[in-house]
């Protein structure tokens, strides 16, 4: 991406002056926009897609049978309806007179083909929605059946989180193909993709829903957020994705510009190296742990220990000043299986240190945190934070802080030791199956687990999670989970995400707690 100078800015400030003089204030609708979000996508491949911004790009194209709306709410998209002819069978009614970009008509033939190749895939990251989908048969064009190998109470949920593609296309480019060029029924139509400068996109005259107001979208990644706030005050970018916190003020008192926010659902926690039973070279060892020494994760008293010294509150205060709300598990306590009366255990350094010393680290040891620098709001200075609490400890932290297009490429290997990461999916059981699941590639469990905690005991409970249909018995196993989880500590969770953007005048769009942002729900006003 071009580099953003003063000049560049000053040059795109006197030309919105220019254009500001001869557009009506209302803005005509058809005009264009320019989304700036905080990194580019990974793929256009939507199962091998694990990150909110690249689906968020994908969504404008792509769709799936039933969807949420901007609180969460499921939403029927191409199918219509959808319902359970008894535990393990179920019907979907597909939309009519929907046709792929390409002219391929989209019919039960390519919902089929979709759900298979999300499950199939070697390298898909979609299996945990699907894993439990015995088998999947086109009745008709507009009729689809889908049988489980167990009850799930899920299936629509998880459904909602595979996009539908063209059978032919799909098999004529090959994944390469998929990587580079999606063909969709979205409301847009890929156009160009420059990576790490723009993503261009363009309505769909073919579109069969509403027709979108905004005919044209440039999605620009932009890493650095004062980078990104100075692209929206200049007039370079229309929405902004999270205003860096010190900004949020300025926005907002800034005329022609405003700020709108949410309380979000993405949890930001600490995962350690479970796995590995030394320090060492990737990846046969635990890289940030010294060569040859006993990897402390692998002891429960050590990872109570850390749990016992962050301060989240101080956290949430001080560094993300209060535009976040302290984690007590991890789910939020808006979502279903949220158990109240499991909390996290109270700050307290001194059980810290003993449970350290009873663990054989009276002295403390050192290890390497890898940290985002780009992807969650104040990600580097949240790792310098939790860099001061454990040294209180006697824990020595060295802050290794990497731009996203490192970071998770080596979380992907688990080439790390402990690490704080992110996640958001708005389905509970998939949440718990995602984070804190052994890694199985084959059921999609762990697939967000980079430390690789394992428990059978715990995947049984999320196994019932899944799959059972008796409501109190699955709240049950949710408050096990959460209590298993406080107790062995295979994740830490640290605190949920405010949703903060920034939006020029004139601009309507809702703030989605899948923290995507859409071209499509822009109304000018």
């Amino acid at each position: 991406m071009k580099p953003w100078t003063a000049r560049t800015l000053l040059i795109a400030g006197l030309a919105l002056v220019l254009a500001a003089s001869l557009t009506p204030k209302n803005f005509a609708q058809g005009r264009p926009i320019v989304i700036a979000i905080t990194g580019d996508a990974e793929t256009m491949d939507p199962i091998l897609a694990a990150i909110s911004t690249t689906g968020s790009v994908q969504r404008h194209m792509l769709e799936p049978m039933v969807d949420n709306d901007a609180d969460g709410k499921l939403v029927p998209v191409l199918a219509t309806s959808w319902r359970a002819l008894d535990t393990l069978n179920w019907e979907f009614k597909l939309r009519p007179n929907v046709r792929f970009h390409n002219g391929d008509p989209f019919n039960a033939a390519a919902a089929k083909f979709s759900i298979e190749r999300s499950r199939d895939h070697e390298r898909s990251l979609q299996k945990a929605y699907v894993s439990l989908i015995k088998d999947v048969r086109a009745v008709d064009d507009l009729t689809l059946r889908i049988t489980l190998t167990e009850p799930s109470p899920d299936l629509v949920a998880n459904i909602g989180a595979i996009q539908m593609l063209s059978p032919r296309y799909a098999r004529e480019a090959g994944d390469e193909g998929l990587n580079r060029r999606p063909i969709g029924t979205g409301p847009y139509r890929f156009v160009e993709w420059v990576r790490d400068e723009r993503i261009v996109l363009e309505a769909n005259p073919q579109y069969w829903g509403p027709k979108p107001q905004v005919t044209r979208v440039t999605i620009r990644p932009i890493p650095e957020g004062a980078t990104r706030v100075a692209a929206l005050l200049a007039g370079e970018a229309d929405v902004i994705e999270s205003v860096p916190i010190p900004d949020v003020p300025r926005v907002a008192k800034t005329r022609g510009f405003k700020v709108v926010r949410k309380q979000g659902p993405r949890l930001i926690f600490l995962a350690m190296d479970t796995f590995r039973d030394r320090g060492g070279a990737h990846p046969q060892a635990s890289p940030g742990v010294a060569a040859g020494q006993p990897n402390p994760f692998k002891d429960v008293r050590v990872r109570q220990a850390i749990y016992a010294a962050l301060n989240t509150k101080e956290i949430v205060e001080q560094v993300m000043g209060g535009a976040a709300s302290p984690a007590e598990q991890i789910l939020p306590p808006f979502m279903l299986g949220y158990t109240p009366r499991v909390r996290r255990p109270i700050y307290d350094p001194s059980r810290a240190k003993r449970l350290l010393a009873e663990a054989g680290y009276p002295n403390g040891f050192t290890v390497r945190l890898d940290v985002t620098t780009d992807r969650y709001v104040n990600d580097r200075e949240v790792g310098l934070a939790l860099v001061g609490m454990l040294s209180r400890v006697g824990i020595t932290v060295q802050l290794n802080a990497l731009p996203r297009a490192i970071y998770f490429p080596r979380m992907r290997a688990f080439d790390t030791s402990m690490q704080m990461s992110g996640w958001l999916t708005l389905v509970s059981s998939t949440n718990w199956a995602a984070l804190m699941g052994c890694v199985d590639p084959k059921t999609g469990y762990g697939r967000a687990n980079y430390g690789r905690y394992c428990n059978p005991d715990l995947d049984r409970i999320i196994d019932v999670m899944r799959t059972e249909m008796d409501e109190k018995k699955r709240m049950e196993a949710f408050a096990r989970a959460a209590e298993f989880t406080r107790q062995d500590v295979g994740k830490i969770p640290l605190y949920f995400e405010e949703l903060i953007r920034g939006v020029k005048d004139g601009i309507s769009i809702p703030v989605r707690v899948d923290e995507y942002i859409l071209a499509q729900e822009i109304v000018f006003k």
